[in-house]
């Protein structure tokens, strides 16, 4: 039964015309029902319903090693309390008779009566535990545990107190039974798998298998599970603790069998490991269905033989999974510890990666690859320890060169700037090895994104809190110092972020939202403003407060860095503010002034700073609190700059422009007027308020960027070969002398040209609408069944920029064309 029926039956028993009476087609009735339960199933409250109906249960009958509490009718046991307390929870020792038991509670032995007990659900060794939310305090105390933490009963004493262990703790803490309760870690529907290292279970493994698959059927009143797997004609009884959770399978999912798996456990019929299907349907049971191309009826699979095939997009960072023994067609030059990237994405479920040692893409199945993380620009490597000879070569490095990736190639290859080197060191990713990037003195804090434990407890600190790394290992791991506990702590890099550090001489105040400082309020107050004169090794700090006589002890992570302007600063007043406190006049959120001044109220007190703030075209200046206003990046003469799109009417005027109009700074009034010459409009400079400009700045080519040559070329540098002007082409690679390396979809081998050759053109993406230009007699692979009116819409982009394109009314494979041989569809409506 359902533990959710049992309240619904207290529920149904409140009323008035409660059918108590009625019998089933076996002939039972209601009381019949809870006479089968187990009798510490049965609530209190369900008890007193039934009295109340009028049915009475036959009586309890106790065995030595029930555990047992008082019932909330008693106020007083005939024989006292003896140490115990209402809610104490403790176990039978022997029964004397039918009328006395022996109790032992964490108090010490009880002499009780029968009927001033009953029976509760026990707590057993091996269950996950926690502290019940309305415990204030352990009756032994926290001894560094939080209220939520998850521990492991050790074992229950002949005493009656439990001995639960938590992660880190160095030996069992004592906790009274009363007090804690068993974790829920699952609920009805949910996807759960048998842990594949359980060898025996507590209520029998019968003909199931660990490892397997299934979905929480049902959760019994003593928390225990009923599973339902594909492959048994009835649901299989378990503890919580003896299964794990799995990401569920979804309909619309692609799948793929396992290469662990031999032999699925419904036959093949064709299939192999490099066969992707999509689920149709879901059985209860967790049966899957699965559409395959080709084949006729759907496919049935065991969900624990399958796999979700990851849906992978070209530049995807990809390896060869640890379990397939070859890849689809072979290794040729490829290692299992090569990274790659994805270059194309076929319908047939192959795909093509590039290598940074192989000229052409190498040809594998989506179910061979796995993804990696990137690498980034930025990050600092090394060539891994196990690693003799790079794919790339040393070239004059060693194994103790470390240098940051300066670009990274289309296919993979890292640029890495080396101090003292003029050129980049180039590193296939497959060698390379990132540093934690984390120096000692750095002040991190947990990655708020993290959704696991840490690899080291954090003892319930919170992920707001920050800690200072003492020390650094060559495992990854950092050695963590903090304010808020006493001694130290281990963590891995992966596991926290950097936050910027408080430093002596910096303005703070508490952060927004703060109930109470670490140490308390101590004479402070939520709008108190100070300066930091002190700043300790593991973070605490030390603040100087008006109106505080000595220096105030602080957490760094309760308070917040305030923004000081100085004379001449540029500043915004944020876009998010309400009301001013001095009033707006003709300022908006949104402008951009100078400060010009700085005041101070009250003598000097440093919590009345304000900052007295030009605006381009007002008489008086304007008086703003630091949390007002934001920093924004100064201008300066020379900047060329046009009005934001976002501007309908300059606060100036036009004077002849336009948004296109791109001008050169002149002049910079001292409240941030712009003075700024075009070669259009009026010969006067155009006057223009800086809150409604944007700086242009000329982007050199990147990698990545669609590019074709430029009109104005005649002839490039290294020539034509197959290349038009109106070939379009992505770039792959930037050489050491600049020159552009560049993939055309109808070229085997990257073409190379002058960046000043070269001109962006607007990139092709997923979901565009396009169709064949009218300028094309026939497309670089063919019309098909396709005409200059058909429209449809881009699929897949490789990364040499060839498009495969899924047009109205077409079925079976999609279109693959030449961008230069399409545009996009303006006549969308």
């Amino acid at each position: 039964m359902v533990r959710e029926n049992l309240d619904w039956i207290v529920v149904m028993l409140q009323q008035e015309d409660a059918a108590i009476d009625v019998r089933n087609h076996s002939g039972k009735t209601l009381k019949d029902f809870i006479e089968a339960l187990p009798r510490e199933w049965i609530s209190e409250d369900l008890m007193d319903a039934l009295s109340v109906k009028g049915i009475q249960l036959s009586m309890t009958i106790f065995d030595i090693g029930d555990w047992v509490k008082f019932k909330k009718s008693v106020k007083v046991p005939k024989y006292g309390w003896q140490g115990a307390k209402h809610r104490s929870v403790g176990f039978v020792q022997s029964v004397p008779d039918k009328e006395h038991l022996i109790v032992s509670f964490c108090s010490g032995e009880a002499r009780v009566l029968a009927n001033e007990v009953i029976k509760v659900i026990p707590l057993d060794r091996g269950q996950h535990v926690q502290l019940k939310s309305d415990i204030k305090e352990p009756r032994f105390g926290w001894r560094g545990q939080s209220r939520d933490s998850v521990g492991t009963v050790l074992c229950v004493d002949d005493d009656g107190i439990l001995r639960v262990g938590f992660p880190g703790a160095s030996r069992g803490w004592k906790a009274d039974p009363a007090e804690m309760e068993r974790v829920e870690e699952f609920k009805v529907g949910d996807w759960v798998r048998i842990r594949p290292s359980l060898t025996s279970a507590k209520h029998g493994l019968g003909p199931v298998t660990p490892g397997s698959i299934g979905i929480v059927y049902c959760v019994r009143p003593d928390n225990s599970l009923l599973l339902d797997l594909s492959y048994l004609q009835g649901p299989w009884h378990c503890e919580p603790e003896e299964v794990e959770p799995v990401e569920p399978f979804k309909v619309g999912d692609r799948v793929c069998v396992k290469r662990s798996v031999a032999e699925p456990r419904y036959a093949w019929g064709g299939e192999t490991h490099h066969s992707v299907g999509k689920i149709s349907e879901i059985g209860g049971d967790g049966l899957l269905l699965i559409d395959i191309p080709a084949r006729p009826i759907p496919w049935q699979a065991d969900p624990a033989d399958m796999e979700k095939a990851e849906d992978f997009k070209v530049g995807d960072w990809v390896r060869v999974k640890a379990s397939v023994s070859s890849p689809k067609y072979g290794w040729e030059d490829v290692t299992r510890s090569s990274i790659g990237i994805v270059h194309s994405l076929d319908e047939d479920g192959d795909m093509g990666l590039a290598f940074c040692f192989r000229s052409k893409p190498f040809s594998c199945s989506v179910t061979d690859m796995e993804k990696v993380s990137p690498f980034e620009v930025g990050d600092e490597i090394h060539i891994m320890s196990s690693v003799t000879e790079p794919r790339l070569g040393w070239s004059r490095e060693t194994s103790a060169t470390t240098g940051k990736i300066a670009r990274i190639d289309m296919d993979g290859t890292l640029n890495v700037k080396v101090a003292g080197r003029s050129t980049f060191w180039k590193v296939a990713p497959g060698d390379a090895e990132r540093l934690s990037g984390f120096e000692v003195g750095d002040w991190v804090r947990l990655k708020p994104t993290l959704g696991i434990r840490p690899s080291y407890d954090w003892h319930g600190i919170g992920k707001d809190s920050f800690a200072v790394v003492h020390s650094l290992s060559d495992t990854g791991y950092l050695e963590l110092a903090g304010c808020f506990r006493k001694g130290r702590w281990m963590t891995h890099y992966t596991e926290v972020e950097k936050v910027p550090s408080l430093k002596v001489g910096q303005h703070v105040h508490f952060r927004a939202g703060l109930t109470e400082p670490r140490w308390g309020w101590r004479g402070a107050s939520p709008d108190s403003h100070g300066v930091i004169i002190g700043v300790h090794a593991d973070g605490e700090v030390r603040v100087a407060f008006s109106g505080l006589s000595a220096p105030w002890r602080g957490d760094p992570a309760d308070l917040e860095k305030e923004e000081i302007f100085e004379v001449g600063d540029w500043a915004k007043v944020k876009s998010d503010l309400v009301e001013p406190r001095n009033g707006w006049r003709s300022v908006r959120p949104g402008s951009v002034g100078v400060v010009q001044g700085i005041a101070y109220e009250n003598e000097g007190d440093i919590g009345e700073r304000t900052f007295l703030i030009g605006f381009c075209g007002e008489q008086e200046r304007w008086l703003g609190l630091p949390h007002e206003l934001e920093r924004v990046k100064p201008f300066s003469v020379g900047q060329q700059v046009r009005i934001k799109s976002s501007v309908k009417q300059p606060r100036f005027g036009w004077s002849g422009h336009t948004h296109c109009s791109i001008g050169t700074i002149t002049t910079i009034d001292a409240d941030g007027r712009l003075r700024v010459y075009t070669s259009s409009g009026t010969q006067k400079a155009w006057m223009l308020d800086p809150a409604e400009v944007e700086v242009v700045e000329e982007q050199p080519i990147c990698i990545g960027d669609w590019v074709r040559v430029k009109s104005s070329v005649p002839t490039p540098t290294h020539q034509w070969g197959e290349v038009t002007h109106k070939s379009i082409g992505v770039v792959q690679k930037i050489d050491e002398d600049g020159d552009l390396w560049v993939a055309f979809c109808f070229l085997e081998r990257l073409w190379v040209s002058k960046p000043s050759e070269m001109e962006r053109v607007r990139p092709f993406n997923i979901g565009d609408r396009v169709r064949v230009k009218r300028s094309v007699v026939t497309p670089r692979w063919g019309w098909g069944m396709e005409t200059y009116a058909s429209r449809g819409v881009i699929s897949g982009v490789d990364a040499d920029g060839k498009l495969r394109i899924k047009f109205a009314w077409r079925e079976g494979r999609l279109w693959v064309g030449d961008p230069a041989d399409v545009e996009f569809d303006s006549d969308v409506s």
